[in-house]
């Protein structure tokens, strides 16, 4: 019966902060039903437009990533013709916290996170300095259609701060049960 019971906390002690890890990595990896960080994406851009992918991040978040143009020649609005000059232009990118991406909206001054202005390949990393919502935007301010294929990771100091703590419990809980049960044993 002892023997069971032993058996029955090692099963414990092992299976419960596997599901709590389990459930932590998952957390921050749809936002609104659209987005999914960590994983790669590719959008186009029409003229003169841009897209924005918010992400909900705790002081301290990191949020970084990559993306490259990719079309092999862009198309003039009103026209099918394919032009070789799509790499005379490249596109805005941009990290917004929620009031600048209002003020942004309405075509008012911004004090960006990050910007970088007419580039085709970026690779980029920001550090979140408060709680919040934050735009990570892509905007073609020309009159050519743009392709973009990029990805953005999403990670927080609170994941990796909480594995360390189940692991820590974890380890904490096997050691007594080992204990508990060589102690019985003499």
């Amino acid at each position: 019966m002892r023997r069971k019971a032993t058996h029955l906390l090692c099963l414990m002690v092992i299976l419960v902060p596997i599901l709590l890890i389990g459930s932590v990595s998952g957390r921050d990896n749809n936002f609104q039903g659209e987005f999914k960080s960590n994983s790669s994406h590719e959008i186009i851009l029409d003229a003169l437009s841009w897209k924005a992918f918010p992400l909900q991040c705790a002081a301290g978040a990191t949020l970084s990533g990559e993306f490259i143009l990719t079309n092999n020649g862009d198309i003039f609005v009103g026209d099918q013709t394919k032009y070789d000059n799509w790499l005379l232009t490249g596109i805005d990118f941009l990290i917004l916290d929620e009031s600048n991406y209002d003020l942004w909206i309405n075509g008012l001054s911004i004090s960006p996170l990050f910007e970088m202005k007419t580039v085709y390949e970026l690779t980029w990393s920001v550090e979140t300095p408060s709680d919040g919502l934050w735009y990570v935007i892509y905007f073609n301010d020309s009159i050519f259609i743009k392709q973009v294929d990029g990805i953005i990771y999403h990670t927080t100091q609170n994941d990796f701060s909480f594995a360390l703590i189940v692991f820590g419990l974890v380890s904490l809980a096997f050691l007594l049960a080992l204990t508990f049960k060589f102690r019985r044993k003499n």
